[in-house]
């Protein structure tokens, strides 16, 4: 019996080894608890849950998949910023369809019989400036500050070439048409299949060429009313774009229905206090990488300067929050850490109580509805972003987005 128990304690003395090292011996470092009960936060009355805790995941309905697709996009359209880091600021972003089509195409009421007739399937646009300003496009554009640089990018896929070519001609004729007693056409000699068209006097261009089934769009504008500028601003911006797309396979219309939706659950893990399910590009339910959620900074440099630093690979929004999958635990640790966040803040704030892991910081501006308060929540390789006007409102959202990850599948 002796030798039983002698043998019973040499056993667990071995398997006890890979924890302690060895019997009566101790590891050096830092315990760390277990996770904390999620029941004793102060979540307010935010969700504290995923959508798919007790469901299946959701699945768009086919009239949202454009939208979907349109987020593929966005991930490789050219911003202003890419073009030219001088034009770093940002005004907006959006999904284009065939009802809804943007001014810096050309007047909508021209256009969308061209985009409809021609089966438009999806797009999406984008601005910048060198300065931080928004620019009047509808009708010939204007804008506020004339020694200011401007680029829009409108990138929309067709179902073939074909078409695509067929559109951009038309786009390119009827946008002429209602101006041509001003304006005059342009040639860039880089791309010869190009449209284009300026009026003397005015810093801007509009260019259009189609590019297997995509149609690219460029409204730019340089800093006075210099032909030979905007020329090459239009070929620096078709320079860049054009390789982008070739990354990008095209989908068919069938393809497009199929497209999958959040499949890595970044977007279920984001705090979602409207419960919205469908695919929206207005901040409140969508999923990008590092080009696609750098459309809607406001000062895209520094953007993506806090993003790489962040070691970000993938974003979801949602209603005013927002989700990163950095490239691992010690990356989102790291971020709530040095309080990092992509828009500038004026200083720290009180964290969240009982929350590890997590800090807060008062804003100057930026991507989260220009709230006060931001506070940051990490765990494992997921950091969320949430905001509110008053601290405790963002200490409770944070408290909640942590709860969702703790509760995600």
């Amino acid at each position: 019996m002796t030798s039983i128990r002698s043998a019973t304690a040499a056993l667990v003395c071995v398997v006890s080894a890979a924890i302690l090292a060895a019997c009566g011996s101790t590891m050096p470092g830092t315990a760390r608890p277990g996770e904390i009960d999620i029941r004793a936060l102060d979540a307010g009355n935010y969700p504290t849950e995923p959508p798919n805790a007790h469901d299946d995941d959701y699945l768009p309905l086919f009239i949202d998949m454009k939208k979907v697709a349109a987020m593929r996009l966005a991930d490789h359209v050219a911003s202003a910023y890419d073009i030219d880091p001088r034009m770093k600021y940002g005004w907006s972003s959006s999904s284009v369809s065939s009802g809804v089509l943007p001014d810096e195409l050309g007047r909508p009421d021209d256009m969308k019989p061209i985009a409809q007739r021609h089966r438009m399937m999806f797009g999406f646009q984008t601005n910048g400036s060198d300065q931080n300003i928004s620019m009047f496009a509808s009708g010939w554009p204007t804008k506020p500050r004339a020694n200011s640089t401007t680029t829009s990018t409108v990138v929309m896929q067709f179902p073939d070439p074909d078409r695509a070519r067929e559109a951009a001609a038309e786009f390119h004729d009827a946008d002429f048409g209602a101006y041509h007693d001003r304006n005059e056409p342009v040639a860039l000699p880089k791309y010869p299949q190009a449209r284009a068209h300026w009026r003397p006097g005015s810093p801007f261009l509009r260019a259009v060429l189609a590019h297997g089934p995509y149609v690219v769009a460029f409204l730019v504008s340089a800093n006075a009313p210099d032909r030979n500028a905007v020329v090459a601003l239009a070929e620096k911006a078709y320079e860049v774009q054009l390789p982008l797309l070739d990354q990008l396979p095209p989908l068919t219309e069938e393809q497009m229905l199929r497209l999958p939706w959040d499949p890595d659950h970044l977007l279920s893990r984001t705090l979602n206090p409207n419960k919205t399910q469908s695919p929206s590009f207005d901040a409140t339910h969508a999923l990008f990488g590092l080009r696609g959620i750098m459309q809607y900074a406001e000062d895209r440099n520094y953007a993506r300067e806090r993003f790489t630093a962040m070691g970000a690979e993938k974003f979801a929004m949602s209603n005013g929050t927002l989700v990163i999958r950095a490239s691992g635990p010690e990356a989102a640790r790291r971020v709530a850490a040095e309080r990092m966040t992509p828009t500038f803040t004026a200083g720290p704030a009180e964290p969240p109580p009982h929350l590890p892991d997590s800090a807060c910081v008062e804003n100057k501006s930026g991507l989260f509805d220009d709230k006060r308060f931001t506070c940051i929540v990490a765990y494992k390789e997921y950091v969320g972003f949430v905001a509110g006007n008053q601290l405790l409102d963002a200490q409770q959202r944070a408290a909640a987005q942590y709860s969702i990850f703790a509760n995600s599948r």
